[in-house]
């Protein structure tokens, strides 16, 4: 039950940012009768817990990026389990092999007590020690290609009760709801076959790092440094020819596992190669040693946040002033406030906000006089 209400408020807080009102209230209703849900829950998985169908949405990728994103909501309940599962694995020390995988020191997304702030202090300690060229990508549709048989595999070989590996299995496998109102198109953009996780799914970055460990054993081989957060990798070097030859690298051990990366001429906005200093983007910042600012990208999505926020709270003022009903929806002063705070703060303390870490107190501040 500790494992259930821990993950409950894992799932709770990620819900209290969300930007869709219908998983907010889903929370804030399982939040009602917490205790006799989470013993429902509880009772479920002692007799064989079933995960249900999700919902497949295709919303369209970020501003000049073309086609749309693949999401899969799972039901709040299975969210829960999924999370429940992750912890378990986390803190199971018996458990070496997934330990090892976690302990891996470069690679940093979806590791407890890692963040991007890590990934940067990484960075910023091989330009003192002397690199100066640097080299990044993506990993092309990395979620969509993970093989879950290699997940499966790893942790029947770490000695894990076959049921739990079960759980787990189930917990990975994807079967939307809306399967037959989707278009032919967009039904192949989710990874509803052998291979894929869900993008967003709390156990998709573990599954992630453990199909990953090889690649980042062999990449921090070389005479270079690899840095990964999930799907975005750097690599620094002390030349050009031992980064551009690692890059080499790294697309040669990714298309072993059917992934591939970005040409940084083709797809300068996925991938890039150069000096160190030249302000490359990362994890939302720009490398730039001594200083680090939030990259372009990251400043305009914040202020795009903001001021949508912002220009939602004024209509709802407005409506308010002028005697119309205001719905659930609405959010007014105190609510536009709050939920401008849990943009800047992502959902946690600023000690491990990407947002609040990356923007200074007084930016954010101009930014929202002039919104």
């Amino acid at each position: 039950m500790s494992v259930l209400v821990a993950a409950w408020h894992a799932i709770r807080r990620n819900a209290e940012t969300s930007q869709q009102e219908k998983t907010k209230l889903q929370a804030r209703k399982f939040g009602e009768n917490l205790p006799a849900n989470l013993r429902q829950l509880q009772e479920r998985l002692r007799l064989g817990y079933r995960f249900d169908k999700a919902y497949g949405a295709t919303p369209p990728k970020g501003p000049g990026k073309p086609g749309k994103r693949p999401i899969v909501v799972a039901p709040l309940e299975d969210r829960i389990v999924q999370r429940a599962i992750l912890d378990v694995l986390q803190s199971a020390t018996e458990i070496s092999e997934v330990q090892r995988v976690l302990q891996t020191p470069t690679s940093i997304g979806g590791i407890r007590g890692r963040g991007v702030d890590h990934a940067i202090a990484l960075f910023d300690e091989r330009v003192n020690a002397g690199d100066r060229f640097v080299a990044g990508s993506d990993i092309s549709g990395f979620f969509t290609k993970i093989p879950r048989s290699m997940v499966i595999e790893f942790l029947k070989k770490s000695s894990i009760e076959l049921g739990f590996v079960q759980l787990v299995e189930d917990a990975l496998t994807i079967e939307l709801s809306n399967w037959d109102q989707l278009s032919e198109n967009d039904r192949k953009l989710f990874p509803t076959g052998e291979d894929g996780v869900a993008q967003g799914c709390p156990l998709s970055a573990l599954a992630g790092n453990i199909v990953l460990e090889e690649f980042d054993k062999r990449m921090n081989a070389r005479d270079i440094t690899c840095i990964r957060y999930i799907d975005d990798f750097i690599v620094t070097g002390k030349t050009f020819l031992a980064v551009k030859k690692a890059m080499a690298a790294a697309k040669a051990i990714l298309a072993e596992l059917g992934m591939d990366i970005y040409d940084p001429i083709k797809s300068p906005n996925k991938a890039f190669i150069g000096h160190v200093g030249e302000g490359q983007a990362f994890l939302g910042y720009k490398l730039l040693p001594g200083s680090y600012p939030p990259a372009d990208a990251a400043r305009r999505h914040l202020m795009d946040q903001i001021c949508a926020l912002i220009a939602s709270g004024q209509n709802a003022i407005r409506k308010a002033v002028t005697d119309r009903a205001l719905t659930s929806r609405d959010r007014c002063y105190v609510q536009t406030h709050t939920s401008i705070d849990h943009t800047i703060r992502g959902g946690g303390p600023p000690s491990v906000s990407p947002n609040a870490q990356r923007f200074s107190i007084k930016w954010i501040k101009r930014l929202i006089v002039a919104c």
